[in-house]
Formats: C-alpha cells, structure tokens, sequence
C-alpha cells in the first residue's frame, strides 16, 4: 500500500538544517534501536518526531497484516492532525532503522505553532495534506461494514466522514469477500453495521458516542473552569473559538455531532469569500477546526448540552451524560437544523433514501439513478447542481412559484443550464413508496395542476428551511416566537428585568438576557442566514467578551 508519488513532497517534505536548529529547543534527542515503536494505533496525545538520521516506517493494518504506508527518512517528521487535537493516532510508527530522532511533546508543539510562523505553516499544512491523502486513498485500518441501504451504516459513515476520520466502507451488497470476512470476524449479517479496528477490534452497530469513546474525540473534563465555553461548533463557534483562542482565551468547544454544523453537509459553498472555485463545508469544516486547535481551542463531540445555569460568579453548562464544563462565559452557536419532512415513513426511510444534506458520500448512492432534492434555498441549489453530475436526473421541488427570492442568481442561473435538473413548482411530497428498507419512489402534489403524481427516485435530499436547535435554552434565555435566542437592543425592557444583569449595563451586540451569554450564527434571532455572517458574527463576540470578563460584569 503506497502513497500516489505525485502527493510524496507535500505529505514528507524535508526540513531544511536551519529549520531543524530551530525545532531543537523545543524536543529531546534519542537514540533509537531499529523495532522500537513510537506510537500505536489508537493512541493518544502522541508525541511530534523529527528524523535526524536512520528511517522511521509508517505502518497500518490491511487485510489482516501490517503494511507500511511511507517511510520518513532524515529531515522529514512524524504526525497528523491527531498530533494536535490529542485524538487517537490512525496509524503506527515503527524505527525501520537505527535512528536519531527529535521528540517534541504536544505542548511543545502547541509553542512552536504559535511562536514560529514559517513552521507553523509547514507542518499544518503537511498535517492537513497526510489526513487528506489518507482519506482519498482509502488508507485506514478502520473499517465499516454493512449494507448501503442500512440507515445505520450510514449514520456511522456520516459520522466519519463529518471528522473528517480516514475509514474504508466494504458494502454488503456490492464488495467482494465480505461474506468470508464477517465469517471470520464471527459476526453475522444480521449484527452489522460493524467497525473493525485495528488487529480486529469488532463494534457492533456502535453509537456514534462509543465510537467517539474509542478514538478519542470525547476530552470534556468534569467540572472544567474555562474563560469560555462554545456550544456549537459551525463556523460561527469555530469563528469565536479561533478568535478567542488566538486572543489569549482557554477555550472549550463542544459539539452535538461534528464540526462544521449545517455547512459542513454542504457539497460546495461558491460564493464564500477568498474561495473563487469554492469549497465544500467539509473542508472548511477541517481547516477551521484545525485553525481553532492551532489556537489551543479543545474541541469535544458528540456531546449534547441539555442544560445552562449560574454557578456563582460563571456558567455551569450540562450535558445528556451528567458531566458538566463551567465557563466564565458562554457563547451559544447551535446553529438551526433542517425541518424534518411530515410524511407518513419518513424516519422508516431516513439515512437509507432519506437525507439531509448531500455530500460525497451521498453522491455514492445515486450515480446513474433519479433522485429528488427538497428546498428552494441555496443549500438546495448546491446540492441539486453536485448531485446532477452524478445521478441520471434530479428533480427539484419547491412550494413557491419560482427560486428567484430564496436562492442566489448564480445558483438559479447553474440550475437553469444544467440539463438533467427538472424544477417542480407549487409542489411537495405526499408520500414515500419503498419495501421498508430501501426507498424506490414517492408522490408530489402539483398545485398548480391539483394532481398527485407518481416519481420513480432511488433518493430524496431534504433542505427544508430551519429550525432553531434551542430547546435546551426554553426557560433560560429570551427567545423569539420561532424560539431563535434574542440579542442586545432586540431584547424588552421585561426580558432583561427577568434575569440578574448588572446595574446600568444593557446588553451588548450579540448578548443574551443573561450577562455574559452570547449568541451567535443562525441560532440568533435577526441573524443573515450565511455562513460568511455566521463567522462574522462568531470572531466580532469576542470583543465583547473581553470587555465584560476584564470588568467583570
């Protein structure tokens, strides 16, 4: 298993003698015996290496033996994102010869990344690259088997994938040699999906929280004091979070599910600024996540916050679990979700023809098939103009007479000259049609014509509008009547009496009934629903998060 030669300078580059003069303060230099292992599969907090001669072997677990991958040799170093965020090492690392090594601690690291700018840049963007090529070349010892019509299989793989987690995906349905393998993992059909790890660690259909257990994206410490703690981390809280990590702040993040929010289920956002070709919200996701961990944000998912309160002078936040992170102040960054679709088996069909967002995972399932997208919004454009390149049709349904007041021109414009996009208006789905398992066709009513018709679709891609994700918040902030959380001067003369704020001091821009709370993003009420206002309004906060911790209001 070889790592594709065209990418080889830009995952191992070499470090010129005066870069390594310069990393030398920071680490120890050993000495190491060929067979020495420096780091397991699966471990954490795992240490930064620097080759200074000899020859180091990466290496990972394929088809039951150990494989190596790439061999750093003097003047190349060791390490990925994992390195930085303390989450579980995805690969090994063994001495394939006598070798002299500098080994740089995590925090170390940290300094250096901070303190050394034309470093900094190095190694991230070496890291960022390795995790790429990882997942585009399908290098993991992780592995998710099940069937693709399995709505747990999907949501484990959406999960990965979301954490940007190198995994392979071995289909029931389609793979070769599947059969044989759960055979010899002594598992039957009927317990998959499963992931296999490493040697041959086997979870049976795991929760996403398990899963998360196991490779170390869980590091919420009980009863943690911070300067700050995030709840969301879209790009409005990974927004706060780089700023207010950058500025001095202990920062931690916490998420539901994974980083990037809303926008990270997006196959391409085109209109972001400093992105001529566009990017997709997963990768976005990734640099701002790592961006933010190059700060000294720590960034914990899955875990859901169930509750807010005062605890003396700061915040106590609760989570589903009973563990709780306090906080001398909180920004709220939850962000909205899409409404779910109110059809008789939407949830029998969800994750296996049902979907919320469309990425390339998504994009698997439908190449050469017919499907339908739902919304008028620009998520619904984006996705309707990816999935055209890989389905046979895609028919958009919208409840309105046109796109032109919810959708961008540009978007409107890329449907309109795309010859396999249909636009159904004044329509909306009746009724889903499948065998319980797998999604074969729906009905739409047509207003227009007041006629219920039949669509053969192998899948349906829901963007339908959004709703807050605030219900943790009723009783405890003001809301809007939509339950969006309001903000400064929209905030009643009532709704601030309700609640202990400081004598003579209104709310500021982006502060809550509570003092010290702030929300951002789309969770706002008020708020551009746009991830460029999300990440404005997430890196303006911090001002006046400064402002009221150094006067202690």
């Amino acid at each position: 298993m070889a790592v594709d030669r065209a990418r080889s300078r830009e995952i191992s580059p070499e470090l010129t003698p005066e870069q390594i003069r310069r990393l030398q303060p920071y680490g120890t230099e050993e000495s190491l015996a060929q067979g020495t292992l420096l780091f397991d599969e699966g471990d954490r907090a795992i240490d930064f290496f620097v080759v200074l001669s000899g020859a180091v072997k990466i290496c990972m677990y394929a088809e039951g033996e150990l494989r190596e991958v790439v061999r750093p040799g003097p003047g190349q170093f060791i390490g990925d994102p994992s390195t930085l965020t303390g989450r579980a090492a995805v690969v090994q690392a063994w001495v394939a010869e006598d070798a002299e090594v500098l080994r740089i601690s995590p925090g170390a690291l940290h300094r250096i990344i901070v303190e050394d700018s034309e470093l900094s840049d190095l190694i991230l963007r070496t890291f960022l690259a390795r995790r790429s090529a990882l997942i585009e070349g399908g290098f993991s010892s992780i592995k998710v088997i099940g069937s693709r019509y399995s709505r747990d299989t999907h949501r484990l793989r959406e999960f990965l994938t979301r954490n940007s987690q190198p995994h392979r995906f071995l289909d029931l349905e389609q793979d070769e040699g599947v059969a044989a393998l759960l055979e010899t993992l002594g598992v039957g059909v009927d317990e998959t999906p499963i992931i296999v790890c490493g040697e041959g660690h086997v979870a049976r259909n795991p929760s996403e929280e398990l899963v998360a257990h196991y490779l170390g994206f869980d590091i919420v410490d009980e009863g943690e004091l911070c300067d700050l703690v995030v709840v969301g981390a879209g790009p409005a809280g990974l927004a706060a979070s780089v700023y207010a990590a950058s500025e001095g702040l202990s920062v931690m993040a916490i998420d539901l599910d994974s980083p990037g929010g809303q926008a990270g289920t997006s196959s391409k956002i085109e209109n972001y600024l400093g992105f001529p070709t566009g990017i997709s919200g997963l990768e976005l996701a990734q640099r701002a996540m790592t961006q933010a961990v190059k700060f000294g944000t720590r960034l914990a998912n899955p875990v859901k916050a169930v509750g807010l309160e005062r605890h003396g002078a700061n915040y106590q936040v609760r989570f589903q679990d009973r563990r709780q992170i306090r906080g001398r102040a909180v920004v709220v960054a939850t962000g909205a979700e899409y409404r779910r679709l109110v059809v008789p088996d939407a949830e029998t069909y969800r994750g296996c023809g049902l979907y919320y967002g469309a990425t390339a995972m998504e994009s698997e399932m439908c190449a050469g098939a017919d499907v339908v997208v739902v919304g008028g919004g620009n998520s619904a454009g984006q996705g309707a103009v990816y999935l055209a390149r890989h389905a046979r049709s895609v028919h958009i349904l919208i409840r309105r007479d046109g796109l032109a007041e919810t959708m961008s021109r540009y978007l409107i414009r890329r449907i309109e000259e795309t010859s396999n996009i249909v636009l159904h208006t004044r329509s909306e789905i009746t009724r889903l049609i499948g065998d319980g398992k797998r999604l074969r066709a729906i009905e739409y009513h047509d207003r227009a014509r007041d006629q219920t018709i039949p669509l053969e679709v192998s899948s349906v891609f829901l963007f339908l509008g959004a709703q807050p994700c605030t219900g943790w918040l009723r009783g405890t902030l003001a809301l809007d009547e939509k339950g969006f959380i309001k903000t400064g001067p929209d905030l009643t003369p009532d709704e601030l009496s309700a609640h202990s704020r400081p004598a003579g001091r209104p709310p500021t821009l982006f502060e809550s009934s509570l003092p010290r709370v702030y929300a951002v993003g789309d969770v706002r009420s008020g708020s551009v629903k746009r991830v460029a206002s999300a990440v404005g309004e997430g890196s303006i906060v911090v001002q006046f998060i400064h402002r009221a911790l150094n006067e202690g209001t």
